[in-house]
């Protein structure tokens, strides 16, 4: 039984979302494992349970046996794009989820796209927005991209997730409004126009015993008026609800697990990821891909893989036993070292 490390909250703007995820995974991971939950809060700074005093990242890490598996339960920032990913294959500790490599592809919605051109799966068309061109001039360029505009048009930072900084936009004023708040988020700042098909994802995951595996797909329902999933819609209960596991025909279905797998492969996604797609009268096209997708018992990818048939438990047990054997070790291996010191201990 290995000791399991699981990271929540983080410095980015999905940080309440990673906490709710955190909690849910550290509660089932229990049952199986030694878990360690640690809080890290939006300055950075890292809290274990019960211990009154704050840990930079390197004190925790320092302090990690060859045997600890790292759960990072990180939605955005540095958890997510590849950053903590990097530092965790450099000093050779296990963790569960995608590469540095692949977690810095799949934080980017441009870098992606351009993945998965290469895997032969069908992009929005896309244009790309610099923050430092923008705020030269922010009237003139909003105003020049609204003489060309088909409205309606979606707006999306480059990075972050959870629907952070999306908007659809009709008019000279909305995307104004709409470029100042992503530019806010990110310095790329993506344009694209409003797709009008079915909103779908599918999940790809592998646990301990078998490769990477497609779910069946979801569907989004929206409010009669709205245009896009929004984080309202996904954490506050705003009227958008998720039919999993939806009814595709069967010729349809086969498109999107090819495409979702072929995504994958040309992203590099190893342990889990859920990859968002449109369903139009053209066929299956990307909108994007999630490398840490929310970990509540009830959030859309654990409900994705428990309609193919895959508990919630077994979900996250199959991922451990996974980052376990990555290295060749059991995650039946039992670590009877000392626990992670405090700040009175540690260094001593």
């Amino acid at each position: 039984m290995s000791r399991v490390i699981v990271l929540s909250g983080g410095e980015s703007t999905e940080h309440e979302v990673s906490l709710a995820s955190g909690a849910d995974v550290a509660e089932s991971l229990a049952r199986q494992h030694r878990v360690m939950p640690i809080r890290i809060d939006r300055a950075g700074m890292w809290w274990m349970e019960g211990v009154n005093t704050a840990f930079t990242a390197s004190d925790i890490l320092d302090e990690l046996e060859p045997d600890d598996v790292v759960f990072p339960v990180l939605h955005g920032g540095w958890g997510e794009n590849g950053g903590l990913q990097h530092e965790l294959e450099t000093r050779g500790i296990r963790y569960v989820g995608c590469s540095a490599a692949a977690c810095r592809v799949g934080m980017s919605k441009l870098a992606t796209a351009r993945a998965a051109v290469r895997g032969g799966v069908p992009t929005i068309p896309t244009r790309v927005l610099h923050r430092s061109s923008y705020l030269a001039d922010p009237d003139l360029h909003a105003s020049a991209l609204a003489r060309v505009a088909d409205w309606p048009l979606i707006v999306k930072p480059d990075a972050g997730g959870s629907s952070v900084g999306v908007a659809v936009v009709s008019s000279l004023r909305e995307l104004r409004a709409a470029l100042d708040v992503a530019f806010e988020l990110d310095p790329v700042v993506l344009l694209q126009p409003l797709i009008r098909g079915a909103e779908v994802s599918v999940g790809v995951w592998n646990g301990s015993e078998h490769p990477l595996r497609a779910t069946g797909g979801s569907l989004v329902h929206l409010p009669e008026g709205e245009t896009a999933f929004s984080y309202d819609h996904k954490y506050s209960g705003a009227g958008g609800w998720l039919e999993i596991p939806a009814t595709f025909p069967a010729p349809i279905l086969h498109e999107l697990q090819t495409a979702a797998l072929s995504v994958a492969e040309a992203v590099g996604v190893a342990g889990l990821a859920r990859i968002d797609f449109f369903v139009t009268a053209e066929g299956v096209v990307l909108n994007e891909i999630n490398t840490m997708p929310g970990l509540r018992r009830e959030s859309h990818f654990p409900r994705l893989v428990s309609a193919a048939g895959t508990s919630y438990d077994e979900l996250l047990d199959g991922l451990v036993r996974r980052a376990a054997r990555a290295s060749g070790l059991s995650a039946d291996d039992r670590w009877t070292g000392p626990g992670i010191r405090t700040a009175r201990t540690i260094g001593a």
